[in-house]
């Protein structure tokens, strides 16, 4: 191995050190408004759920039944899989191109660009599929690259299953390796043979309760995904400013440009016949690429959804980097050294930032555009919800507590601990439609709860016999106030306004 031990010992203290940070920080907070909505989901177990696969809730059911209902134990799951991750990139990194300085600085780059390392404070169904997709490309490399035994498709089998369990996008695994064993000649043997297939049948039958699931409930999780979400899609220089926006935002601007370089040397590499940057190249750009163009085709994308194909895009751009600077042209590479580093210190500033804005608000941003808002505020509602619907019970009068969004509904169920029944009676899809009867909620008192976002009264959007607001609960952050709740008790429920 071209190494030098401090390279080794800084891989470990990068990873443990960002884990301790995260350790540290990630039960300072409230949850966000997904992570309440997954914690929701791990109340109900089931095979799977509307928006998502049931990994997110199975991992933090487990979470909290070991440490119980708070945020801590909620993200510890991220914390480990976080962990895990930046092992298996060390990992790969050592197997394709025995270098630790390679692995050391695709390391550092995955914990400071924004979408990784801001993003692993949250418990999201991405990052137990992320564990999978990098550890489908190590699998892969071994069987590949290092000509491995067969079973290994067996184990790939088993990484698309569970990395399907968690997030869909995993299918995106599929054609990238049927890229690489096409693009490469030595690996076209593998067309011939059964192993590849038994694959796929490993992962089907691990993925099979989300199937299940869908069959039993008339498929809505496909349908949303694959139909109802993309109706009347096409190409807008809007949605295509959001995804270009977006990434610079997520990935930051310098790292955006290195990456897509990096893609786009390693691509030219590969091409050349160097297997390890085919490697790289097939787990990265064929995922860039789609989910560049979807989010260019739909206004319901959002910016994480590329992030898969920046993990493999990492390794290829920092072995370029260093290779090029150590061992071929030094002086041509020396600026992309000077490039690298002002976007690892951009990187490193923002994420600093970040973190001290989360508890110290010191960025002039307005309330409703401040994400770190959500965080806020759900403790005081939850107790005010809690003790309303206690003394409503006391006097005999059945309560339930509703609000008009399912982000409002999950804070609230977690701000009570789910000792409150919650609804979420609304217009749009959620998964609350699969346990909410609403007419079993006809004639009962409800504990409404609206926000600065959710601004509506309870009687614009339903009918009830009477309606009172009886707290507000005004939330600040840096001495101003930033967020407002009102909880109102309206008197007999009559159903969703038409």
């Amino acid at each position: 191995m071209r190494t030098d031990d401090r390279y080794v010992t800084g891989c470990a203290w990068l990873i443990l050190g960002f884990g301790l940070f995260r350790m540290v920080v990630m039960g300072l907070t409230g949850p966000g408004d997904s992570e309440s909505y997954y914690w929701a989901w791990s109340q109900r177990l089931d095979l799977a759920y509307y928006d998502h696969p049931p990994m997110v809730a199975w991992l933090i059911k487990l979470s909290t039944d070991l440490g119980g209902d708070t945020t801590f134990f909620l993200r510890l799951p991220s914390l480990i899989l976080f962990m895990l991750m930046g092992w298996l990139i060390y990992r790969l990194s050592i197997d394709l191109f025995d270098d630790a300085r390679i692995a050391f600085y695709s390391l550092l780059t995955f914990n400071l660009i924004p979408i990784f390392g801001i993003g692993a404070l949250q418990m999201t169904p991405d990052i137990p599929s992320a564990i999978c997709y990098l550890g489908f490309v190590l699998v892969i490399n071994r069987l590949l690259v290092n000509d491995g035994p067969g079973w290994l498709w067996l184990i790939l089998g088993v990484l698309l299953g569970i990395g399907a369990l968690g997030k869909y996008f995993a299918i995106l695994l599929v054609p990238s390796a049927v890229l690489l064993v096409a693009l490469v000649p030595e690996y076209q043997k593998w067309f011939k043979r059964p192993e590849p297939y038994l694959m796929g049948v490993v992962a089907l039958l691990i993925f099979s309760p989300v199937f299940i699931w869908n069959i039993e409930n008339d498929w809505p999780s496909f349908r949303f995904h694959l139909m109802d979400r993309h109706q009347g899609t096409a190409f807008g220089w809007k949605n295509f400013g959001q995804l270009v926006g977006g990434q610079l935002l997520y990935v930051s601007p310098i790292y955006l440009g290195l990456l897509l370089w990096g893609v786009y040397r390693g691509a030219g590499r590969a091409v050349e016949g160097e297997r390890r940057y085919a490697l790289l190249t097939a787990f990265s750009l064929p995922t860039l690429l789609f989910f560049y163009i979807a989010c260019a085709w739909t206004n319901e994308s959002e910016p994480h959804w590329p992030a898969f194909g920046y993990l493999t895009a990492i390794v290829t751009t920092v072995s370029l980097l260093v290779e090029g600077y150590y061992r071929f042209e030094p002086k041509r590479f020396a600026r992309f050294q000077k490039t690298a580093v002002a976007a690892t210190l951009l990187a490193g500033f923002t994420f600093l930032l970040f973190y001290i804005h989360v508890f110290y608000p010191i960025l002039p941003i307005k309330p409703k555009y401040d994400i770190v808002n959500e965080l806020k505020g759900w403790d005081e509602v939850g107790n005010v919800v809690k003790a309303e619907y206690e003394k409503l019970e006391k006097n005999g009068v059945e309560s339930f507590a509703l609000a008009q969004h399912w982000v409002m509904c999950s804070q609230i169920m977690f701000a009570t601990k789910d000792t409150v029944p919650v609804s979420c009676i609304n217009g749009r899809a959620d998964q609350f439609d699969f346990w909410d009867d609403e007419q079993s909620l006809m004639g009962k008192t409800a504990i409404f709860v609206s926000d600065t976002r959710f601004k509506e009264p309870p009687d614009t959007l339903y009918t009830f016999t009477e309606t009172e607001a009886i707290k507000e609960i005004p939330i600040f952050r840096g001495g101003k106030e930033v967020r407002r709740f009102i909880v109102w008790r309206a008197d007999g429920y009559g159903g969703l306004r038409k």
